[in-house]
């Protein structure tokens, strides 16, 4: 199961696994998300996490796991 680990924009610790069945991410202390879809589960387990309210505003996140999702997935040899 490849693992990676990486920082939000905003510097939150994030933990992003890959296995059979989809992808897990973990934000911060309190932001867990499983989907199919990385970005899906980036955005679920950002929002999760209870800091996102005060930076939401400043950062476009959406764009930022788009690009970040893109990334895994070539590193995983999953064009998807």
């Amino acid at each position: 199961m490849p693992q990676w680990t990486t920082f939000t924009p905003d510097g939150r610790l994030l933990v992003v696994s890959r296995k059979k069945d989809g992808w897990t991410v973990v934000c911060g202390e309190r932001g867990s998300a499983q989907h199919d879809l990385l970005d899906v589960a980036l955005i679920d387990a950002i929002r999760k996490d209870a800091d996102v309210v005060g930076h939401s505003m400043r950062i476009d996140y959406a764009t930022w796991a788009r690009a970040l999702a893109d990334q895994l997935q070539r590193s995983a040899g999953n064009p998807d």
